[in-house]
């Protein structure tokens, strides 16, 4: 498969936000804020919009009070207007329901939900209030510094359909997979061209979308440990899930929590960038390679790492 030789659908800049379901805003508030240092932007009713240290958009995290708990959508920044219109008519065309969406600090945008039952928020103009930049005596906790990535399971029964969707449709670059026992492709790591980093998304096949975690990179691997001692010290140690440890694939180094509400946040650091995607070959993992595909070094993941989350799209507009 020759990366970029696709005309795509519409065009992606990059993953720019994630939204999630909360039981309670004061008590994510003070996960995310007090503890792991994300930077809060405003409050709106039920809504508590965050972002990391180095994002200068209004906001890349959106912490909703409402049930079931879980994801609630996954934002994209398209390149242009006119690629809003082109979305429009190829999600309308391939029978997805479409309709118009509002938040705080984007401006016109799309709620899409994509043949896999992903909620797919879709927007150029996002408002911009400024990062911390060098206002290091404002930084808390790890800190957070910008949002990498998000692991999704597909409603597919062969995930080459998702990574065909994403690569010729999307325009994606398919940076790794991981083989089952019979050779189908189980995982894949997919990045836009824009970022080129080992990932932005990561997907798996599902009886239902599925929502397994987001990441946000922090500026280096202790920044992890600060993190995993802030929470045993907390006597939070169930929020520890797993880690710190490096991943074989994408060669991460992450910290695996949960929120109160179970939803899975990781940290992350130290992936590579695809700097010539023309020339890049997708990274095969087998089978038999899996602890080391998994981690690197690092215990060994628990027996809840295959739950996921439930999808609850937003209402529309």
């Amino acid at each position: 498969m020759v990366m970029g030789s696709y005309m795509p659908a519409y065009n992606i800049h990059r993953l720019s936000s994630v939204a999630l379901n909360v039981s309670s805003i004061e008590k994510a508030r003070s996960f995310y804020i007090d503890v792991l240092g994300f930077v809060e932007v405003e409050r709106s009713g039920n809504k508590l919009y965050l972002k990391g240290v180095e994002e200068g958009q209004h906001h890349s995290l959106v912490l909703r009070e409402s049930s079931p708990t879980g994801l609630n959508y996954v934002g994209f920044r398209v390149r242009s207007p006119e690629d809003l219109d082109r979305a429009r008519e190829y999600y309308e065309a391939s029978g997805c329901k479409v309709s118009k969406f509002r938040e705080k600090g984007i401006g016109e945008a799309l709620l899409v939900i994509d043949k896999f039952g992903v909620p797919l928020v879709l927007y150029y103009d996002i408002e911009y209030t400024g990062d911390l930049g060098l206002k290091f005596y404002a930084y808390r906790g790890a800190p957070p510094v910008r949002l990498h990535h998000v692991n999704l399971g597909l409603r597919v029964k062969d995930l080459d359909e998702g990574i065909k969707h994403y690569v010729e449709d999307l325009n994606f670059i398919l940076a790794e997979y991981f083989l089952g026992p019979d050779g189908s492709k189980q995982i894949a790591w997919l990045t836009t061209h824009y970022t080129h980093n080992s990932h932005e998304v990561a997907i798996a096949r599902a009886d239902q979308a599925a929502f397994h975690h987001f990441a946000y990179y922090v500026y280096e691997p202790r920044d992890l440990v600060r993190i995993a001692d802030s929470l045993a010290s907390l006597g939070m140690w169930d929020s520890i899930e797993r880690g710190p440890g490096r991943h074989g694939a994408t060669r991460g180094f992450y910290l695996y929590m949960r929120d109160p509400d179970g939803n899975r946040v990781e940290l992350y650091q130290g992936d590579y960038v695809i700097l010539d995607p023309d020339k890049w070959k997708p990274i095969e993992w087998k089978y038999e390679q899996l602890r080391y595909r998994s981690d690197f070094w690092g215990r060994p993941t628990p027996d809840r790492w295959r739950e996921t989350k439930p999808v609850s799209p937003p209402a529309e507009d």
